[in-house]
């Protein structure tokens, strides 16, 4: 949530498989669709600033709302905060008069928008900014057993801070129905302006943020996520360049921060003006397929007082099945998409450690360490390496080493061991080859049986993985894992980083030595 009051940049508010428009569904089809946005009427939409349109189930369609003052402060609105609003939604569609916030989360003190619901535990998620500064934090009403929500507070973790904006949540869930929170930030670590991030939420804590990447963030402000859960498409408004004006819709294909390249949604959707909080509402019950939904923008047709960037009105979008145009079927793709996905990931792909790790001075081989968990140490260990950054460059390129390498990459090999499952079910077999290496901190004799110990959680890890699903392919044969433990290399780099450091352990040349590394994968 940004303030009202300026432009929006600072403000509250292809090559893939033939689909039914070009809005980044990504489904096969054979129809090519028109899509209606309408105007919502009055008393909802005001001279003011309508923006975050949720709707709750079938009956309830919930929006934050900045009142409007004719001749009282910039852009004649006065100095009042933004509020939350519910209006119902009757059966032929129609909306009732709004009511002001019948659940409790607004603060007459502060701004109180962007309203965002957990998909299975029904938590709610909102942005509170301050009155002056504008800085925003993410709010948490924990749902209680029946219904309503227990009193809101501040999110707790690591996601909320004093120097920056943490705002516009957007709730997910992971395969194995962890809770993701997707939100927009302006902290360090970005690829400028305001970025999209994500954090795990476990009990009401929010984990490290990790920013989605440059598949999806600019250095522009990318801003309003919105993630739909049954296609994995996640959508957000950019004001990058190529766009038709202002803040354009966009979506991307993924989760986390592993993502195929954001793609603007139909032209039909975006506008000239700014077009922001994009939200699907409706999918067909058959495909999943969004035929409708919400969006906030400031095009001609919105209500406004004296300056059309000052306010923002809600549209309902919607598939116009009348309009459906039968297209040439796609040719059909008999590839397995175990294979395709294989095909896509881009070896070698390297798995890091922290010093030592698994089992500190061993002189075994090998060890009953789960990759798994040494992923997870490591990941955590993020601030402490930040610490020991002797300069800002030092701490940015070390804060990049851990969300695309630590943490990317980590979610990329499980993506793998999906395919390879996939595979292996399909009757085939694999061979994957993986080398392991170490930091030449310690004699080669040990950096040898370290870089065996690594290889060895990698197998645990693959044996532990969904109750131990591939452990009968490793001991029939159908997967088989070739070790190359190759010990340390480039001991005359770590030499070089001692000189500036003060503990190499913490630098990144070693950071980066302390790895396995999947070199291929071959599907027979």
């Amino acid at each position: 949530m940004r303030t009202p009051f300026k432009p929006l940049s600072a403000t509250f508010p292809s090559r893939h498989t033939l689909m039914l428009v070009v809005l980044c569904f990504l489904f096969p089809a054979a129809l090519h669709g028109q899509y209606r946005v309408e105007h919502l009427s009055k008393p909802l939409n005001t001279a003011g600033s309508e923006t975050a349109a949720l709707q709750v189930g079938d009956t309830v369609l919930v929006y934050a709302s900045l009142p409007p003052n004719s001749g009282t402060g910039a852009f004649g609105l006065k100095r009042e905060v933004t509020h939350l609003y519910q209006a119902r939604i009757a059966k032929n569609g129609k909306l009732s008069r709004p009511k002001h916030d019948r659940w409790g989360f607004c603060s007459h003190k502060e701004h109180t928008g962007n309203l965002a619901l957990d998909p299975l535990s029904r938590d709610a998620y909102f942005t509170r900014a301050d009155i002056e500064s504008l800085r925003c934090d993410i709010w948490w009403a924990p749902a209680k057993k029946r219904r309503g929500w227990e009193k809101p507070r501040p999110l707790r973790g690591a996601v909320n801070n004093n120097h920056s904006t943490a705002t516009h949540p957007s709730l997910g869930r992971l395969p194995d129905g962890t809770t993701i929170l997707y939100f927009v930030s302006d902290r360090e670590g970005g690829m400028g302006g305001m970025d999209i991030w994500y954090s795990i939420i476990t009990d009401g804590i929010a984990g490290e943020p990790v920013n989605l990447g440059p598949q999806v963030n600019t250095a522009a402000d990318e801003i309003t996520p919105f993630y739909d859960q049954p296609n994995g498409i996640l959508y957000f408004s950019s004001n990058r360049e190529g766009g038709r004006g202002g803040h354009d819709i966009y979506c991307a294909v993924g989760q986390r921060n592993t993502w195929q390249h954001a793609e603007p949604v139909c032209g039909c959707l975006n506008s000239e003006q700014n077009d922001i909080y994009f939200t699907v509402t409706r999918h067909d019950p058959a495909s999943n397929f969004p035929v409708g939904g919400h969006l906030s923008s400031n095009r001609k047709d919105s209500y406004f007082l004296n300056d059309s960037m000052c306010c923002y009105d809600i549209y309902r979008w919607e598939l116009d099945s009348t309009q459906w145009i039968v297209a040439e079927e796609p040719p059909v793709d008999t590839t397995p998409s175990y294979l395709s996905l294989l095909s896509s990931f881009r070896f070698p792909l390297s798995l890091y450690f922290h010093n030592d790790d698994p089992d500190p001075m061993s002189r075994d081989s090998t060890t009953s360490a789960d990759y798994a968990d040494c992923q997870l140490r490591f990941a955590l260990l993020r601030s402490t390496y930040l610490a020991h950054q002797p300069a800002a460059p030092d701490s940015a390129a070390m804060l990049r080493f851990f969300d695309s390498c630590v943490v990317g990459n980590f979610d990329r090999a499980l993506l793998m061991l999906d395919a390879i499952e996939a595979a292996i079910a399909d009757g085939r077999s694999v061979q994957l080859t993986v080398s392991g290496h170490a930091s030449p901190v310690f004699t080669d004799a040990y950096n040898q049986i370290l870089s065996q110990r690594r290889i060895e959680s990698f197998i645990n890890m693959i044996r532990a993985r969904k109750g131990g699903l591939l452990a009968h392919a490793l001991d029939d044969g159908r997967l088989i894992v070739k070790r190359q433990p190759l010990g340390a290399g480039q001991r005359s780099t770590l030499n070089a980083q001692r000189s500036t450091s003060k503990d190499p352990v913490y630098g990144l040349p070693a950071a980066l030595a302390r790895r396995i590394v999947i070199v291929s994968c071959e599907v027979k």
